[in-house]
C-alpha cells in the first residue's frame, strides 16, 4: 500500500492531496471515470470452489505471463521470481502486500494464501508490484501507476491460462469479474463523491478505479509498450493518460440524442413507445450485452418491465435521456431491490442511480451485484 511522503501538518491526507501527487485535474477523473461501463451491475456474481494449486506454482505462471508479453524485461521478471521473498502464510484476515526494502535488494511479498481464485489473483497482483518495486527502485510511483501494475499482472495471469491453463481460467476470470464489479460499482461511486469535495479525506481504494480501468485498456489494446515502461518506474500519469487518449481517439462523446417530448396524457401508448425506444437508443451506445440480443427477447424484456413497473429512463438537465434502469423487487421482502441493468453510456452513472434512488420508497434498499445494500436516502 502506498504512502505519502511527507506526512503533512494535518495529520491526514485530503482528496486535493491525491490529486496534486498524480497532477490529476477533477474533470480529466470524471472524464476518465465516465467511460467505466455498468460493471457492478452487469457482472454475475458466481462463487467457485474449486481448489487451486499452490501458491508457489501461481507464482510461477504470473511469471511466464508477463515475460510472454515484457520480453524484454524477462531476465528481471525472471530474477524476481526466483529472488523475492515470499512468506505465503501470514495470519488469516491479514492484509497482503508486498514491502519495498531497497537496502535488501528484492521486496518481500506477504499474505495468507488458501488456494481459492481470489487468492490467485493476489499472489499475481502482489507479483507485479514486486517487478515494479524492482526495476524502478530508484523511482518514486505514484499509488495509481503501482496499481496499474499490479492489476496488469492480475490481467496477463488471466489472459495466459486462457490459452495454456484452461483448467484455472474460467475460476480466475469469474474472480476478476467480480472484483471489477466492487472496484466499478462501489469505488467509482465513493471517488466520485469525493471529487465534489476535494477537502475531503484520502482513503487507498480511490486509486483503484483509475488503475483498473487503465489495465483493462492496455490489455484491449495488445499495445504493452506502455506497460514496460510503467514497470520501469514512468511515464508520469498526465503523460499516460494523454498518449492513451491519442491512440484511443478515446474523448468522451457528448449526449448528441434528442430532447425528451412533453407526455401526452391521453395517449399512454405512445409514451410507452417513447419510453421504450430511449432505452433501446441508450442501449446501442452502451452495449454491455444487451443489444447483442434477439430483438424479440430484447422487447419484451423491456416490456415486462415496464408493464410491472421496474423500468426507469432518466432525464438530464438538457431534457435528454441520460440513462435507464430496470430491476427487480424481492419476493419476500418488498423493500429490497435488485438493479438487473443500468445503462448510462454518455457517464452519468452515478446520477442516474441518484435519480433512480429519489423514485423508490424510504424505505427500500437498492442490491447491486456485489452484495452492497444501497440506503435510498444517502
Amino acid at each position: 500500500m502506498a504512502s505519502f511522503q511527507p506526512k503533512p501538518e494535518s495529520g491526514y491526507y485530503t482528496v486535493a492531496d491525491w490529486l496534486e501527487l498524480h497532477c490529476l485535474e477533477v474533470p480529466v477523473a470524471r472524464e476518465w471515470l465516465s467511460r467505466v461501463g455498468d460493471f457492478a451491475s452487469a457482472a454475475e456474481c458466481r462463487n467457485s470452489s474449486q481448489v487451486l494449486p499452490s501458491a508457489e506454482e501461481i507464482w510461477s505462471l504470473a511469471s511466464e505471463a508477463l515475460v510472454e508479453i515484457l520480453p524484454e524485461i524477462s531476465d528481471d521478471i525472471e530474477f524476481i521470481r526466483d529472488i523475492c521473498e515470499r512468506d505465503w502464510d501470514a495470519p488469516a484476515g491479514a492484509v497482503p502486500y508486498t514491502l519495498d526494502r531497497a537496502e535488501h535488494h528484492t521486496p518481500l511479498v506477504s499474505m495468507c494464501y488458501q488456494r481459492t481464485p481470489e487468492d490467485a489473483l493476489c499472489v499475481a497482483h502482489e507479483f507485479g508490484h514486486a517487478v515494479q518495486y524492482h526495476l524502478a527502485r530508484e523511482c518514486f510511483i505514484s499509488p495509481i501507476l503501482r496499481e496499474v501494475a499490479a492489476f496488469a499482472a492480475e490481467k496477463a495471469l488471466i489472459d495466459f491460462t486462457h490459452r495454456e491453463r484452461p483448467d484455472l481460467y474460467a475460476s480466475l476470470n469469474a474472480a476478476w469479474e467480480s472484483d471489477s464489479g466492487v472496484i466499478f460499482g462501489r469505488d467509482v461511486e465513493t471517488l466520485y463523491e469525493a471529487l465534489k469535495d476535494p477537502t475531503k479525506s484520502y482513503a487507498y481504494r480511490m486509486n483503484y478505479p483509475l488503475a483498473r480501468l487503465l489495465a483493462d485498456e492496455i490489455f484491449n489494446a495488445s499495445d504493452f509498450d506502455d506497460l514496460g515502461k510503467i514497470y520501469r518506474g514512468g511515464p508520469s500519469l498526465p503523460v499516460l493518460l494523454s498518449a492513451m487518449k491519442d491512440r484511443t481517439g478515446a474523448a468522451i462523446e457528448g449526449n448528441y440524442l434528442p430532447q425528451v417530448p412533453d407526455a401526452d396524457a391521453s395517449n399512454a401508448a405512445m409514451n410507452s413507445y417513447q419510453s421504450l425506444g430511449m432505452m433501446a437508443l441508450l442501449d446501442i451506445d452502451y452495449l454491455e450485452g444487451e443489444p447483442e440480443k434477439n430483438i424479440g427477447e430484447y422487447y419484451a424484456l423491456r416490456v415486462a418491465h415496464m408493464h410491472e413497473q421496474t423500468a426507469f429512463v432518466a432525464i438530464g438537465n438538457e431534457d435528454k435521456p441520460i440513462g435507464y434502469a430496470n430491476w427487480e423487487v424481492d419476493k419476500i421482502d418488498v423493500r429490497l431491490i435488485r438493479l438487473t441493468r443500468l445503462s448510462a453510456p454518455f457517464g452519468d452513472e452515478i446520477e442516474v442511480r441518484e435519480k433512480l434512488l429519489a423514485r423508490l420508497p424510504e424505505n427500500a434498499n437498492l442490491l447491486t451485484c456485489d452484495g452492497q445494500e444501497k440506503q435510498v436516502t444517502w
